[in-house]
């Protein structure tokens, strides 16, 4: 697993061994806060301090501890997971903000907004409804992946790890949506009249389209699909031949798939036919080229092989597909977009920023450049 840690509930991660890996990432977190020393590498437990001895490990230094964000999905598991994390947070000595039941680019959004230092997402998304799992962000909403922090958080909950802090810390509640929603207003607008089949399994992105769709020319018709694994770079998986019957025996110009963790997106044209994610990004990086004088880009090995002739003055780079990689290497690149064949498409917003909901309004702004059908606009 690239991104966070998956297993089955109960059987594989129970809410003891979730709070012993929120308690690891804390730890980690405690020592990244500036000019503050260094957390206990082995559990306090096995020390013996006399009164000549200073105690290390009280942290006396550290009156405040790391702000953490934590939220969980709709799946049935999560409720009892995010207590397991929120208690190992606030025993080491972390302010929690619980944002309650959320999506991760909900959650991106709310960390960067809160300026927090980290941030746990109870989730099972890409898995069936048996799975849960963690996915865990660093300060300005920097995703932990494989090779890129993950393995860290995995050493520390193996060897094992003090507390941080005597002091316990303190949680309190937060609601972004009204402000995660607002700021959409400036992605949708201008656009011509279209009509969308799309899909998607959680609750909280079919609420926040519904609003912001209130008021636009387009319309949206739902089609229903089960929090379930899919593959959305399968022809013959059972929900992207549900979105192509749709658009097949309907009157739409386009199709769009959400899938459970908010961020990944498949996209379909007015035929019902799967899009390759290669060629989605194409159609992107030709719009931002014609907005930005910045034309620096990002995609992974197996796009970047599969792009055509690169136009002149385009600055296109490779990342290694994880999102940890692809965050870091547009901010140091300073970056417009980054795209991946996964069906991961990030643009530059405050961060570097990978959300469904911002791909769609990118994906529509381009179409209403002209009034051609999104097979024809796509090979122009």
């Amino acid at each position: 697993m690239e991104e966070g840690v998956r297993g089955v509930y109960l059987n594989e991660i129970n809410r003891t061994q979730a709070a012993h890996i929120a308690g690891a990432f804390s730890n980690i977190l405690w020592e990244s806060l500036p000019l503050k020393g260094l957390a206990p590498q082995k559990s306090a437990d096995h020390l013996v301090k006399t009164k000549s001895q200073p105690d290390h490990n009280s942290y006396s230094e550290k009156s405040r501890g790391p702000n953490v964000v934590i939220g969980f999905d709709e799946r049935s598991s999560s409720p009892d997971i995010v207590t397991g994390v929120a208690s190992a947070l606030r025993r080491n000595g972390c302010r929690v903000i619980d944002l309650g039941l959320t999506v991760p680019a909900v959650m991106s959004y709310a960390m960067t907004h809160l300026q927090a230092q980290g941030a746990i997402m109870v989730t099972g998304s890409q898995f069936g409804p048996s799975y849960t799992g963690l996915e865990f962000l660093q300060e300005h909403s920097l995703p932990v992946s494989a090779n890129h922090g993950l393995e860290q958080i995995e050493e520390r909950a193996r060897t094992g790890f003090g507390r941080a802090s005597r002091q316990p810390g303190s949680q309190r509640t937060f609601h972004p949506l009204e402000s995660y929603r607002a700021q959409f207003g400036k992605h949708f607008h201008a656009l011509r009249p279209l009509k969308i089949s799309i899909a998607c399994s959680l609750r909280l992105v079919r609420e926040t389209l519904n609003t912001l769709f209130e008021k636009l020319p387009c319309q949206l018709s739902w089609i229903e699909i089960p929090n379930q694994k899919r593959d959305l770079l399968n022809p013959l998986d059972i929900d992207v031949l549900k979105m192509n019957q749709s658009l097949q025996t309907g009157d739409f110009d386009l199709g769009i798939i959400i899938d459970d963790d908010s961020r990944r997106c498949a996209f379909f044209d007015e035929t019902g036919a799967l899009l390759p994610q290669h060629l989605i990004s194409w159609f992107l990086m030709k719009a931002l080229a014609a907005e930005h004088t910045n034309q620096i880009f990002l995609l992974d090995k197996e796009s970047q092989e599969l792009l055509p002739e690169i136009p002149p003055g385009w600055d296109v780079s490779q990342h290694d597909g994880t999102l940890a990689d692809s965050y870091m290497q547009m901010q140091n690149k300073q970056a417009v977009y980054a795209g991946s064949h996964t069906g991961y498409h990030w643009f530059r917003e405050t961060v570097p920023t990978c959300d469904a909901i911002l791909t769609l309004a990118h994906v529509l702004a381009a179409l209403s450049f002209s009034d051609a059908p999104f097979s024809e606009a796509l090979s122009q």
